[in-house]
Formats: structure tokens, C-alpha cells, sequence
């Protein structure tokens, strides 16, 4: 009887064994390319073989083949294991809800500039031939069927059955849950040692977040506003893109010459340069979550329970423009799922709620952008927030210029850490820093005559080339001093017009005062709710940057885990 049952449990291996060993070896595969991609050791848990998820999908395929159907479970098992190694060679990570997110958040204009960057494609030929290569070893375990070795595999069937149910348990916790922060805790994850578990607890992460929508608009709604003086008449806040600052003169004097104009609006005195700033990650989704938020590490609250700044301003009795080349309204609706357009810019309730207008057209180039910015009379005629976001230097790097700034070239370019097509990389950069300069001073120019103070910061650094051979953003386990520098140090400016440094010569001073404070964007609104004079309940001048009291030691906490200054230490 007992080996009747076993038998039974050993069909489908036997009867799909080609399917069963590509599962296995592929799953067993990514541990070598982890560790090759990510330059560390995976945490122990990661080496359990995850014969259990191998054999469901066995038995899937072995139940669908009944219907002709066993085909999708091939399909499946490629895209997924395949594409975790690619994962892992392009962003030096394996499944996580910000591969996930990445992947869900790119529209058809990112993935064709992605597909066509440097070293994209070798990257994706190498995980097809590791992927097919592998398939054709599984090929060759047609001797399964008379191997003699049922029990073994039961028991390790057992085994593993009993380790993943565990991990399946927290997946069901994790897609049942109302918030992420509370399955992101280490006390509530699975163990993450399958492709497969990997993938769907990165996918409930980002179910869950969607979740949260309801319950932010309630919190949003129920904000109020104590009062307003209105003392900064037109507030400018402009949010660049992967925007690493050592390539900048004004934060490094070896940097080639790639903020002219920005450069001289700092000698003229109209621009104060903050040195000492950071974003919370290095992905624009869960920045802008906490950008847009007056959520912080350590308030007592969730996320969801925190209202957006926006919101606040436009209660505040400011008109709230929002410019966005990244998450435009019709282009983030009918394109593609966007986590954070989705979450917090393009949710019908929370967009009505925060803008007065928000456009619903990208551009290719930032520049074109410029022309849907309102008059400067129309901001002039009523407290006005403008928030202007770009596309910035987002790779493909090549793709967010045109040609007339094409200034820098391969040759020009002295990197030891990499090779020419490298340096061609870096002046591509380059060239887009330098065109992100030229569209900043514009708009600038364009409301230089009112009475306006503007704050330029970007969502996150990115890595070209600075200190290895390694180019844009990496999300391995290991955290360096390096990495921090170039992918979270951002650059932070505030820029003031001739109008309004005769008119504020207090704000000014504060501004000045603040210079060379560590900051974090988390904390941006509140240093926002002080330019415009806005008293909020949970306003607090420890968090407030420019405020006297500012708390110079508040924690400043990078990818959720890692105390950067205690790491730069």
C-alpha cells in the first residue's frame, strides 16, 4: 500500500521529468549567478532546494497535460526563472517588490530606451543562454523513470514540503494584509529560497500598497490646515531624476563643466547650494512616497495615515500646479500600472484633492515641457505651489537630450574604472546633465521677475562609473559607504529671485542658516509648510530644516535599514 502511494506521488516526476530537473537546476543555478551579480553570499536560507515548488508546478503541468495545456506551465516556469536571472545581472538583485515594481512601473517609451541602453542586450542574451542552456541539460534526465531512488526523493519531498509550507503560510498573511509596512518585517517573511516565492512575495507587496489607496484618500480628506501667512507667494519646488551630484562643479570643482547656468546663478547669489542631502531610496516610487507624505521613520503612524503635502498647500488657500514628464494623467492611465502615478499622483480622488491642474501630456525632452508651465501673471494673481517634475537623466541617458547638447564625447572622458563604450556612457550623462541645467535655468528665467523662491532636489542619485565598473542602480543586500554616496546623496538648491530677497530678508537668512544641515527628502514638507507660513497639527520644528530648532541628529534612514550616517562613518 505504502509503495502504491509512493508511486502515485512519483507520477508526475516520472511523467514530466524533463519540466521536474529544469525546475530544480534553475532554481538551484540562481544561487552561483547571485553571488556573481551581487559580490556576497546570499543569507543561509536561500540554499534550501525548493523541491516542493518544483514538484506543484510538475504536478500542474502533469494534470493540464490531460487538456493539451502543459505548455503553459513551461511558458511560465522560462519568463520566471529566466527573468530572475536576468534580474539578478542587470540590477545585481533577485525578485523583490522593487524589481516588481520597476518592471510594473515602466511604460512602453522606458522599456524600448531600456532595451536599447549599453549592455542591456549582452545581459539579456546571457540569461536566454543560461535559461535554454539549462533546458537542454534538463533534456538528458529521461534516466529519472528508472532511478531507484523513490524513497529518497520522498523524503526530501517531505522535507521541503515542510519548510515551504511555512513560507506559503506568510504569503497568505502578506496578500491578505492592509499595509506594507507590516509584512515587510523580518518576522513576517517568508523564506525567500525559490524563484517562485520570491516573485509572489514581491507581488503581494505591491497588491497590498495598492490596497492603500482608500484609506490614504480618507486620511487626506480629514486634513486640516490651523492657518496660512502666505509669505512665500510662489513656491517652485523641481524634482529631477537620477541626478548624481559629484558630476556637477557645484559639488565637485573636478567636474566637468555640465551646470553653467546653474553656476552662475550661484556666483550671482541667487542660488544657495545645500551639501548635505539624501533620499530615503534610490527607486522614484518609494521616494516619492515619502516625499510627497509628512510620514517619517519613528512618527507612530502608517504611511496611509499621513496626509500629502499637496493637499495640505491646496487647503492652505495655494493653488497647486503639478508638471509631470514621468506621470502624466492619460499617458500613466491607458499605458501602463504605475506604482507611484497610481498611488499617490493619479488616483482620481487624491489627484482632485492635491492639484489644481496637472497635465496630461509627457514630452520626449524636458524642454518641450516647458510650454504647458502657466503664465507667470497667473501665478502671480494667487498663492501658488508649482511643482515641476522631469524626466531628468533617466537612462537611456542618450535619449534625454537632443542633439545640439551632444558636447561630450567618449574621448573626452578620463575614467580608470571602465572602457570606451563605459565612457561613452559617461558623457552621455553628461550631455544630459548639461541639458537638465539649461531647462532648470530656463524655467527659472521665467519667473524671475515675481516674487518667487524655488527648491530643485532629485528623487535619487545614480552610479556612473564613479568608483568600480558598474553603471545606474543597484539593489543587492550589501550596502557600501560607495553606493550610499553616489545612488542616495542628492543634490538640493534653493533658488531665490532679486524680488524675493528684498521682500524676505528673514526667509533668506534661514535659507543661508541651512546650508550645510544633513537633511533627508522625507522631511521635505515640513521645510515647504515654512516658506509658505503653513501651521499643521503635525507640523514640528525638529523636523523642519529651516527652522532654528531643526534636529541636526534626526536618523537618517536609507532603504529602510541602513543608518547612513553611522554607515559613512
Amino acid at each position: 500500500m505504502l509503495k502504491r502511494l509512493v508511486d502515485i506521488v512519483f507520477l508526475p516526476i516520472q511523467r514530466q521529468r524533463v519540466l521536474f530537473c529544469f525546475l530544480l537546476l534553475m532554481s538551484c543555478l540562481v544561487i552561483p549567478v547571485m553571488c556573481y551579480a551581487t559580490g556576497a553570499f546570499p543569507k543561509p536560507f536561500v540554499f534550501a532546494p525548493p523541491i516542493f515548488d518544483c514538484y506543484l508546478l510538475t504536478l500542474l503541468a502533469y494534470w493540464l497535460k490531460r487538456i493539451r495545456l502543459h505548455w503553459i506551465v513551461w511558458i511560465v516556469a522560462i519568463l520566471l526563472l529566466g527573468g530572475e536571472v536576468f534580474s539578478l545581472l542587470c540590477y545585481q538583485s533577485p525578485y523583490s517588490m522593487t524589481v516588481l515594481q520597476l518592471l510594473l512601473e515602466t511604460n512602453s517609451r522606458e522599456a524600448t530606451e531600456f532595451l536599447k541602453g549599453h549592455g542591456v542586450a549582452g545581459q539579456l542574451c546571457l540569461a536566454t543562454a543560461i535559461t535554454f542552456g539549462t533546458m537542454l541539460v534538463a533534456c538528458g534526465a529521461r534516466a529519472i523513470r528508472r532511478l531507484p531512488l523513490k524513497w529518497v526523493w520522498l523524503v526530501l519531498l517531505l522535507l521541503s514540503a515542510s519548510c515551504q509550507g511555512y513560507s506559503y503560510y506568510r504569503l497568505y498573511q502578506a496578500y491578505t494584509a492592509d499595509v506594507t509596512t507590516t509584512i515587510a518585517e523580518n518576522k513576517y517573511m517568508p523564506l525567500r529560497n525559490s524563484p517562485f516565492i520570491r516573485f509572489l512575495y514581491g507581488h503581494a507587496l505591491n497588491v497590498v500598497s495598492t490596497k492603500e489607496l482608500g484609506k490614504l484618500a480618507h486620511t487626506v480628506r480629514a486634513t486640516e490646515v490651523e492657518g496660512c501667512s502666505h509669505r512665500s507667494p510662489i513656491i517652485l519646488l523641481l524634482i529631477g531624476e537620477s541626478y548624481n551630484k559629484y558630476h556637477s562643479p557645484l559639488y565637485n570643482p573636478e567636474a566637468r563643466q555640465t551646470t553653467p547656468h546653474l553656476c552662475r546663478l550661484h556666483e550671482q547669489g541667487n542660488l544657495v547650494v545645500f551639501d548635505d542631502a539624501l533620499s530615503p531610496y534610490n527607486v522614484t516610487s518609494k521616494t516619492f512616497r515619502h516625499m510627497f507624505s509628512i510620514y517619517y521613520p519613528g512618527c507612530g503612524r502608517e504611511w496611509v495615515n499621513c496626509t500629502l503635502f499637496p493637499a495640505v498647500f491646496r487647503k492652505a488657500g495655494y493653488r497647486v500646479w503639478f508638471i509631470t514628464n514621468q506621470f502624466a494623467g492619460e499617458e500613466n492611465n491607458k499605458d501602463h500600472h504605475d506604482h507611484a502615478g497610481g498611488t499617490i499622483f493619479n488616483q482620481r480622488e487624491l489627484r482632485k484633492l492635491q492639484f489644481t491642474h496637472m497635465n496630461t501630456e509627457a514630452c520626449r525632452y524636458d524642454g518641450e515641457l516647458l510650454a504647458q508651465l502657466p503664465p507667470a501673471d497667473t501665478l502671480a494673481a494667487q498663492p501658488s505651489l508649482l511643482i515641476f517634475h522631469m524626466i531628468g537623466q533617466h537612462e537611456d541617458y542618450r535619449e534625454r537630450y537632443p542633439s545640439e547638447y551632444s558636447h561630450f564625447t567618449a574621448d573626452s572622458i578620463q575614467n580608470p574604472y571602465t572602457d570606451e563604450q563605459g565612457r561613452q556612457i559617461v558623457a552621455e550623462y553628461d550631455n544630459a546633465t548639461l541639458y537638465n541645467d539649461a531647462v532648470v535655468s530656463r524655467l527659472l528665467e521665467k519667473y524671475a521677475e515675481q516674487d518667487v523662491v524655488a527648491l530643485y532636489l532629485a528623487d535619487h542619485g545614480e552610479e556612473i562609473y564613479d568608483w568600480r565598473n558598474s553603471c545606474y542602480r543597484t539593489n543587492s543586500d550589501q550596502m557600501t559607504p560607495e553606493i550610499a554616496r553616489f545612488q542616495y546623496e542628492i543634490p538640493l538648491l534653493f533658488y531665490v529671485s532679486d524680488n524675493f530677497k528684498a521682500n524676505h530678508s528673514d526667509l533668506l537668512e534661514d535659507i543661508v542658516a541651512a546650508q550645510h544641515k544633513p537633511f533627508i527628502a522625507t522631511l521635505l514638507p515640513f521645510a515647504l509648510f515654512h516658506l509658505a507660513g503653513i501651521q499643521h497639527p503635525d507640523y514640528k520644528p525638529s523636523l523642519d530644516l529651516l527652522s532654528p530648532d531643526y534636529d541636526e541628529n534626526f536618523p537618517r534612514i536609507i532603504r529602510e535599514d541602513v543608518y547612513y550616517d553611522e554607515l559613512m562613518k
